[in-house]
């Protein structure tokens, strides 16, 4: 959105302005300075003293401020998913899957997702570019690019600034930095820093684990040093370092089953008898078990710009980084018995290296440059599933080193029942539950589960996970309880990747430009070192593997490997013609691409383990930028087509989450209005309109990359139809001392579907479909996430160097959803909840 960008807080200069109108913003969208309103594509920029004035201070915290963004997380506030236009990474929730929407830090791409949120504090600027941007910018931008530019040292005098807040939550947060000039117009240093520390907004109430979840605990540093020994010379080194370790919050899970209980008949909509029949509160939880969200990173950044004439210039851009994310454990049934938990443990070490030569004159602008990337993401997931079984069966008499584990794979499923295989067999006909083998290396005799499976499909209830006669009937017959799924399970993902391109931007007329912009990227996906196994009913002793397989467990079994590559030519052409002096539109095509990726979660079988191939958009664009009535009003108007192929989504199938791809296309428009209505006044809105749909998609069962449930027709997930923001500043009082100012926004978030399944084939959409007494997901999944509002305010005191802000986000405690998950292997939706309102007071001096 039109934004404060590159104010006198951020630059230690005053932007240029006409009086009594709107300030000039200067970005870098393109690899160059320019006048945001000269950059003929729809690319929004907020500064950094807007955000500050405006209590931005995460990245969820966007959503409402930039147009057609999205900020969803599945496991806490500094792993983000980012949507643009309704393309993301939908409800995937791997920390090795890259965002579809580049995140960058001063120039430097961000691969590892669950760290996206760990830097933003003491930042000059935010730049968001709607659509791919596959030039520029290259792979992993088909939805756009986020970039975040910190604070340098501007080599002036000394400077600084602390802030101190206090919040709701008994939540404490400091932040600051500290700027030296060493060496006048030669040498300077800025530190910077941030510490937040605060109870949780929800409540495990859960007798013997309660406490505080969804706490805060974040703390992180920067150091940046600016060398410039000659004009033309220009080199910044970063060093930075951040953690944030809270304890992450339980999902609200919706049954699926009748009463809306899940598969062991629990509901937290139901009285709890261990609260004295009261029901759970908005904020409270009763789950078994919860720990932290972790996520670190660190890293060293290093920008060098020589200006060899004043026409070419070189740019180098390297960094490096590492970051960990442990989620371990999670508790994801969001109930009181151990039906569904695991752990997410991730390292990723990344380097980038960017080469780029600039040209310049009064008809030409060219741009052209190498790039080598490579990130490595290891992960070790432990996988905890049906884990309430394990002491009752081992109360039952059964010995630690059983293992019937519920593992429904080729390679791991021996018998069958002999219902499953003649469907006119009852419990009341002989050999109804018989053993049928089908693969005599199996380990699992399935009778059990499935004859469970077949009692909750009939009578839409798991009976507190006893089943009905199907089950009876089984047990009987000498079928064998299934076992709980106890494993560990390790990848490694290796993504090097390398680029060569080129963009001209020729100044055909004084009215007409003409751009054309190309980059080749050879890219390799390597899965290494898969191997999962699984431990025995006493969850100790290794068993049997999985990845690769064997039965029994073989500790010197070769780990699985798997390798692709994939060359990719993007680009753009863009046409723009200033029809007046502040009036400018565009059209354009580009095509943008995103790395294909290995079904890394798959931890159950060989046949789960498979490559989905790259991503790509060819995008077609029209846009109008105008400012108006003496500058005092901007309209930036954008609408767009984009033709989709391989989108890639997440579907979860019994207890293992696939990847899948889909083809589609979607449409819409944006419309973004600044009006400074008067100088103590200013108004800010933005309109989204999406329209969305998979088409073209066929039902294989041969590609385990497809989906398995119809998608044409369905809108994509994360696209809500309609987005709305609008705010005001009002400056109540300026006397050129005191000046006291409120700002105030609502934004609307229209209704979007979790996934790309819509309604599952359910007409209503909260009722079974024709043939089955049993919701193939809960309403929430399937009837849509409702469209909702949300309001924040801010009242800001200034008194020359110091000021003081009380404000409120989430003004109204609008309870609402942000993440959704179909776990019906389990009989529930897995939500997770939007922050409810918070509130504080903080207090700013400068110096």
């Amino acid at each position: 959105m039109p934004a404060h960008a590159q104010d006198a807080a951020s630059q230690g200069e005053k932007p240029e302005a006409q009086e009594g109108g709107l300030e000039t913003i200067v970005v870098t969208a393109q690899k160059r300075e320019q006048n945001l309103q000269d950059v003929p594509a729809a690319v929004s920029a907020i500064g950094g003293e807007t955000l500050r004035t405006r209590g931005i201070t995460e990245t969820s915290d966007l959503m409402g401020a930039i147009p057609s963004l999205q900020v969803t997380t599945p496991y806490g506030r500094t792993q983000p998913n980012f949507s643009l236009r309704g393309i993301s990474v939908a409800n995937e929730f791997s920390a090795s899957t890259a965002s579809p929407v580049g995140v960058y830090v001063d120039e430097v791409y961000q691969s590892f997702r669950a760290s996206h949120g760990l830097q933003l504090y003491d930042i000059d600027r935010v730049e968001v570019l709607r659509g791919p941007q596959g030039t520029l910018y290259g792979r992993n931008t088909t939805g756009g690019a986020i970039s975040f530019f910190t604070r340098k040292p501007d080599l002036g005098e000394a400077n600084g600034y602390l802030t101190a807040g206090y919040a709701n939550y008994d939540t404490f947060t400091v932040q600051g930095a500290a700027e030296a000039t060493l060496v006048p117009d030669i040498l300077g240093v800025r530190v910077a820093g941030t510490f937040a520390k605060g109870d949780g907004w929800q409540r495990n109430v859960l007798p013997g684990n309660e406490r505080d979840l969804g706490t805060t605990d974040t703390i992180g540093g920067r150091i940046s040093i600016r060398f410039r020994p000659d004009p033309d010379l220009d080199i910044n080194l970063k060093l930075y370092a951040a953690k944030d370790d809270p304890w992450g919050t339980a999902p609200y899970a919706g049954g699926q089953l009748a009463g809306g209980q899940d598969a062991l008949g629990y509901s937290r909509y139901d009285p709890q008898p261990f609260l004295g029949g009261r029901l759970l509160r908005d904020n409270e939880v009763a789950v078994d078990r919860v720990g932290k969200n972790i996520s670190k990173s660190k890293g060293i950044a290093l920008n060098i710009k020589w200006d060899v004439s004043d026409q070419f210039s070189v740019t180098s851009i390297t960094g490096y980084d590492t970051g960990d994310y442990i989620n371990n454990p999670d508790d994801c049934d969001g109930g009181p018995a151990d039906l569904c938990s695991i752990g997410l443990t991730s390292t990723s070490k990344n380097f980038n290296q960017d080469l780029r030569f600039s040209y310049s004159n009064d008809r030409l602008d060219i741009i052209a440059g190498l790039y080598y990337g490579r990130d490595k993401v290891k992960t070790v997931n432990y996988p905890d599933f049906f884990g309430a079984l394990r002491p009752l069966l081992l109360g039952a008499g059964l010995p630690g080193s059983y293992n019937n584990a519920a593992i429904g794979t080729p390679d791991a499923i021996r018998y069958i029942p002999a219902f499953a295989a003649n469907p006119a067999l009852g419990p009341g006909d002989a050999g109804f539950c018989d053993a049928i083998e089908i693969n005599p290396n199996g380990f699992l005799d399935a009778r059990s589960l499935i004859a469970l499976q077949t009692d909750i499909a009939i009578n839409n209830t798991g009976n507190g996970g006893m089943g009905g006669s199907f089950s009876a009937g089984c047990a009987g017959a000498g079928a064998p309880p299934f076992t709980p799924i106890l494993g560990e399970q390790r990848f490694d993902v290796s993504r090097p990747s390398k680029a060569i391109y080129g963009d001209v931007t020729w100044k055909a007329t004084e009215r007409l430009t003409v751009a054309v912009g190309a980059r080749y990227t050879q890219d390799k996906v390597n899965y290494l070192n898969g191997s999962t196994f699984l431990y025995a009913l006493d969850g100790t002793t290794p068993v049997v593997n999985l990845i690769p397989y064997s039965n029994p467990y073989n500790p010197n079994l070769a780990p699985l490997e798997q390798r692709e590559k994939a060359n990719r030519l993007t680009g753009r052409i863009n046409v723009s013609y200033e029809f007046a002096d502040d009036i400018m539109g565009y059209l354009q095509y580009s095509r943008g691409y995103r790395s294909g990726s290995f079904n890394g979660l798959a931890y159950q079988g060989v046949n789960q383990v498979y490559y989905i191939q790259p991503e790509k958009v060819n995008a077609y664009e029209a846009g109008l930028k105008t400012r108006l009535f003496d500058r005092r009003v901007q309209l930036n108007l954008a609408g767009f087509y984009y033709e989709y192929s391989n989108h890639q989504v997440t579907q979860v199938v019994g207890a293992t989450t696939f990847t899948r791809s889909a083809n589609g296309r979607l449409f819409g428009g944006e419309a973004e209005l600044a009006w400074q209505v008067a100088d103590t006044l200013r108004f800010d809105a933005s309109l989204g309109y999406l329209n969305s749909k998979y088409k073209g998609n066929v039902i294989d069962p041969a590609n385990p990359a497809g989906p398995t449930l119809n998608v044409n027709g369905n809108p994509f997930p994360n696209a809500p139809e309609v987005t709305f923001q609008a705010g005001f500043d009002w400056d109540m009082i300026d006397d050129g001392t005191n000046k006291l100012t409120l700002r105030g926004d609502a934004s609307y978030m229209g209704k979007y579907y979790f996934d790309p399944f819509k309604n599952y084939g359910q007409t209503p959409c909260d009722t079974p479909p024709a043939g089955s007494n049993i919701t193939l997901a809960g309403k929430a999944i399937t009837c849509a996430n409702p469209g909702y509002w949300l309001a924040n305010a801010r009242l800001t005191y200034a008194h020359d160097n110091m000021s003081v802000s009380l404000w409120a986000k989430n003004l109204f405690d609008k309870y609402y959803y942000t993440y959704g998950l179909n776990i019906n292997v389990f009989g529930y939706d897995y939500l997770n909840r939007g922050m409810p309102r918070t509130y504080g007071v903080e207090a700013t001096v400068k110096f």
